[in-house]
C-alpha cells in the first residue's frame, strides 16, 4: 500500500502528515525527519549513560526484560519503533534504547505540567517541557494508519509518536507527564503503551487500558474527552496505577511526582540512596514547586476560558509559575502550551516565541487546516 508524507506548517511548527499502511507509514516519517531523528538521538543529555548502563551486565538484564514484556502485549508499537528507525536511516537498538528511558531506572529529568477544569465549558491544557536541545526539531505529526481513526501527537523525533500532547479521531485529548521510576517493573516499555492507547475508542475504554496495561516506568496520563467534558488523571508507575475523574466545577493539575499511587517508600519516584537518590529528590522537589502554584489557583467566577489557561501556564517562569525557560539552573524549556475546550472541540496551540493558534479538534486529527 505505501505511504504518503504531506508537510506544512501550524502556529510556527512543522506539521508532518503521515498516510499509508502502518509500518510503511513509520519508515516515511523516518525518512522526512531522518536529520532530526539523528540529531534528537545523538544529543539527548541521558543518551551517554543510556549506553553506558545499557552495556553493562545489569542493564543488558534490564533491557532484555523490558523488551521482552513489550515483545509479549505491545510487539505491533515495537516494529513501529524499528520501521521508524529503519526509515531514517540509524540502528535501531540505538532508538529503542532511547525510548526504553525512564523504564530502566536511573536520572531522566523532570517536565510537563497539566492544569485541567470540569464545568460548562471543560478544558484540558498541557506545557510540553524538554530540553533545549529539543528546540528546534520538536514539531507535530498527525498519523492516519491501516485505517484507524488519526491521531495528531507533538512529536520529539528519535520517539514513538506518543509520549507528549496527543488528539485523537476518538475524541479523547490527554498531556503526559514524566514519573521518575527508581525500581522499575518488568512490564512493557512505557512509551509503546503510550502509542497503543491511541487507539482507544472511549474514556472508559482509554482508562481500563491503562490499568490493564502496566508499564515499566511512569507515565501520569491526564485525559480529557471532547463533547462529554470528562477528564481522568490515571498515573502508571512500576506497574501500578491509579486514576481519578475531576469533579464538576473543579480543577484539577499534575506535574512529575505521584499523587494517586501510594508510595510509602517512594521507590517510584526517588532514588533510595548516593548522588541518583540526590538527583531525584531534588527533581521532585522541583515538580513539587511547581504543583503548589497550580494547587493554589482558583477559578475565575463563571468558569476558566482559555486565555486564563494560557496566562497560568505560559505566563509566569518557574518559580512564581509553571513555564521553563532554561534560566537559573532550570534544565528544561517549555516547547509548546496546548489547551483544548473540551466543550467547543477546539486545539489551542502556543509554540514558544509564537502566538497562538486555534484549530477545531477534528480538523487537527483530519488535517484539514
Amino acid at each position: 500500500m505505501g505511504a504518503t508524507v504531506v508537510e506544512s506548517e501550524l502556529g510556527g511548527l512543522r506539521w508532518l502528515v503521515v498516510r499509508g499502511d502502518r509500518e510503511s507509514a513509520l519508515r516515511a516519517l523516518g525518512r522526512a525527519a531522518a536529520d532530526e531523528v539523528r540529531s534528537v538521538l545523538g544529543s539527548l543529555p541521558e543518551a551517554a549513560g543510556l549506553r553506558q548502563y545499557a552495556a553493562s551486565t545489569a542493564g543488558r538484564r534490564a533491557v532484555a526484560g523490558v523488551l521482552k514484556a513489550t515483545r509479549t502485549s505491545h510487539a505491533q508499537e515495537l516494529r513501529e519503533a524499528v520501521a521508524l528507525a529503519e526509515g531514517a536511516g540509524v540502528d535501531p537498538e540505538e532508538l529503542l534504547l532511547a525510548n526504553l528511558r525512564g523504564d530502566l531506572g536511573g536520572d531522566d529529568g523532570v517536565g510537563c505540567s497539566d492544569l485541567a477544569f470540569r464545568g460548562k465549558r471543560s478544558f484540558v491544557a498541557h506545557n510540553e517541557d524538554g530540553a533545549p536541545e529539543l528546540a528546534g526539531r520538536f514539531m507535530l505529526v498527525t498519523l492516519a494508519i491501516d485505517g484507524e481513526a488519526p491521531v495528531a501527537v507533538q512529536w520529539y523525533p528519535g520517539f514513538l509518536p506518543c509520549n507528549t500532547f496527543v488528539v485523537t479521531g476518538h475524541g479523547l485529548v490527554w498531556g503526559i507527564n514524566h514519573i521518575q521510576v527508581a525500581a522499575p517493573a518488568t512490564a512493557a516499555g512505557r512509551h509503546f503503551v503510550a502509542r497503543g492507547l491511541q487507539r482507544q475508542p472511549n474514556l472508559e475504554a482509554a482508562v481500563r487500558y491503562l490499568t490493564d496495561h502496566p508499564s515499566a516506568g511512569g507515565f501520569a496520563y491526564n485525559i480529557g474527552e471532547l463533547g462529554t467534558g470528562r477528564v481522568v488523571s490515571v498515573e502508571t508507575a512500576a506497574g501500578r496505577h491509579a486514576a481519578v475523574e475531576t469533579d464538576p466545577g473543579s480543577l484539577s493539575w499534575h506535574t512529575n511526582h505521584l499523587r494517586h499511587v501510594e508510595s510509602r517508600k517512594e521507590a517510584a519516584q526517588s532514588g533510595s540512596g548516593g548522588t541518583q537518590g540526590a538527583r531525584n529528590l531534588g527533581q521532585r522537589e522541583e515538580s513539587l514547586a511547581r504543583a503548589r502554584v497550580l494547587d493554589s489557583l482558583e477559578a475565575p467566577a463563571g468558569g476558566p476560558d482559555t486565555d486564563w489557561f494560557l496566562g497560568v501556564l505560559a505566563g509566569k517562569p518557574v518559580p512564581d509559575g509553571v513555564f521553563r525557560s532554561a534560566v537559573d539552573g532550570d534544565p528544561l524549556l517549555t516547547l509548546c502550551t496546548s489547551v483544548v475546550d473540551l466543550t467547543a472541540r477546539e486545539v489551542t496551540l502556543q509554540p514558544r516565541g509564537a502566538a497562538p493558534l486555534t484549530i477545531s479538534a477534528d480538523a487537527l486529527v483530519a488535517a484539514d487546516a
